[in-house]
C-alpha cells in the first residue's frame, strides 16, 4: 500500500484513490488544509496498483518537436472574461461541439473551488479564469473513464500534477481524451483561502458570492482581485488585494510544489497554456492589454487541435526561450515562513497570521504604495 513518508512527495492528484479497485483509499486534509491517501488497512489487498500508478518522482516523458504560440480569441467578450487569451474556451468549444465533456475548476455555491463537468457552454463558462488555490478532484478520474468508455471526447484542464496523474490511471484507456496542462506556480491551501473567505465577508461585512482572481477591470497588466457581495463589487484595498500578495509569496502553497517534478518542459498535457508574459517584446503589434495565451503545443493531437481552433483565435508563433517563465525551467522556492503562518492560523486564526507575516501596518503600507505608483 502507499505510504506518503515525505508530503514533498505528493501532489494530491487522487490517482491511487482512483485505481484503488476496493476503495480503500480516501483523500483526508491536513492540518495544513492538503489532501493526501489515507489507507484503510483492513480494505486493503495489497495489490500494489496504488504505487504503481503515483506520477511523482516517475521519469518524465520526454516531448519532441514542441511549438510555441502567442495566442487571442477573435472574440472580445471571450477576451474580457478570461484571464489571458481565451484558448480554453476556443478548445473548449469545439470538444463540446462534438458533444464532448468538459473537466476544470470551477466555484461551487460554497465558495469551494472544485474540479467540475460542463456539457455545454454555460457550464462551461464557470471555469473560465485562474482559481489560486488548489482544486478539490474529488472522484473526478473515474467520471473522465466513465465518459471516455461511452466514446466521448473529454477535455480535462489542470495542473501538470493533475494530468500526469489522470494519465497514469488511464493507462492505454486515453482515446478521446485532450488535455491542457497550466503554467503553475504552485497551489495554495484551500483551507486558508476558506478562511481568508470568511475574513473578507467580515472585513466587508456581506456573504461572498464570486471571487475573479484576476479580472480584467484594469487591463491584463494588472494584477487585482474582484470580490462579488450579495448586493455589489469590492476591490482596490488591502482586504480584497490580500490573497493576490499570499498566492506570490509561496506562504501556503503545498509542499510538493517546491519539489515539483513537472516544473520543466517535458509536460504531460497535449498543450501547455498560460500568461504569455513578454510578448511585447517579441511582437510590439500584438496587443497584449487584451490578454495573450502563451500555448505550447506538446504532442501530434495537441496539433490536430490547435488546426481545429485556428478559425476562432489569432497568434503568432515563438521561440519558447523568448517567452520563457520559471516554472517552465524548475519549481519555486519554499517560503521559510510557511510553517508558523499555517500554525499561527491553526492556534490564533487567520487574521492574527495575516498580521504576524505582513505586520500590524499592512493596510497602511498597501495604500502607500498605491500612492506611490500614481505619481
Amino acid at each position: 500500500m502507499i505510504q506518503i513518508s515525505d508530503k514533498k512527495s505528493c501532489a494530491g492528484c487522487t490517482a491511487c484513490m482512483a485505481i484503488c479497485p476496493k476503495r480503500a483509499i480516501s483523500m483526508v486534509a491536513d492540518d495544513q488544509g492538503f489532501q493526501y491517501p489515507l489507507i484503510d488497512s483492513k480494505a486493503c489487498i495489497n495489490c500494489g496498483l496504488c504505487n504503481q500508478v503515483c506520477p511523482f518522482d516517475k521519469p518524465v516523458r520526454a516531448t519532441a518537436d514542441q511549438c510555441a504560440y502567442a495566442v487571442k480569441h477573435t472574440d472580445p467578450v471571450v477576451l474580457q472574461e478570461s484571464t489571458s487569451g481565451g484558448i480554453f474556451t476556443a478548445v473548449s468549444d469545439y470538444v463540446l461541439a462534438q458533444g464532448g465533456v468538459v473537466y476544470g475548476a470551477g466555484f461551487d455555491d460554497q465558495m469551494v473551488v472544485r474540479h467540475m463537468h460542463a456539457t455545454n457552454a454555460e457550464e462551461r463558462n464557470r471555469m473560465r479564469g485562474s482559481k489560486y488555490v488548489q482544486s478539490d478532484l474529488g472522484d473526478v478520474f473515474r467520471q473522465v473513464k466513465k465518459d471516455l468508455l461511452a466514446q466521448k471526447s473529454v477535455l480535462f484542464t489542470g495542473t501538470p500534477c493533475q494530468i500526469a496523474g489522470l494519465k497514469s490511471f488511464l493507462g492505454n484507456q486515453q482515446d478521446g481524451l485532450i488535455c491542457l496542462d497550466l503554467i503553475c506556480h504552485g497551489v495554495p491551501s484551500p483551507m486558508i483561502y476558506k478562511e481568508h473567505i470568511r475574513f473578507l465577508s467580515k472585513k466587508l461585512r456581506t456573504k461572498i458570492v464570486d471571487y475573479k482572481f484576476r479580472p480584467k477591470n484594469w487591463g491584463w497588466h494588472t494584477h487585482r482581485e474582484l470580490v462579488l457581495g450579495e448586493k455589489r463589487a469590492f476591490h482596490s484595498s488591502p482586504y480584497t488585494d490580500l490573497w493576490r500578495s499570499i498566492y506570490y509569496s509561496r506562504v501556503v502553497t503545498r509542499p510538493s510544489c517546491n519539489n515539483c517534478p513537472f516544473s520543466n518542459l517535458n509536460r504531460y498535457g497535449d498543450i501547455t497554456i498560460g500568461d504569455c508574459r513578454g510578448i511585447d517584446n517579441v511582437y510590439s503589434d500584438f496587443e497584449s492589454h487584451e490578454g495573450v495565451t502563451l500555448a505550447i503545443v506538446n504532442t501530434q493531437k495537441g496539433k490536430e487541435i490547435f488546426e481545429k481552433i485556428s478559425d476562432s483565435i489569432t497568434y503568432k508563433a515563438l521561440n519558447i526561450e523568448s517567452v520563457m517563465q520559471p516554472p517552465l525551467r524548475h519549481p519555486g522556492q519554499s517560503n521559510q515562513s510557511s510553517e508558523l503562518f499555517f500554525l499561527t492560523c491553526r492556534k490564533h486564526g487567520y487574521e492574527k497570521a495575516v498580521m504576524d507575516y505582513y505586520g500590524k501596518l499592512y493596510p497602511l503600507k498597501y495604500y502607500i504604495k498605491k500612492l506611490i505608483k500614481r505619481n
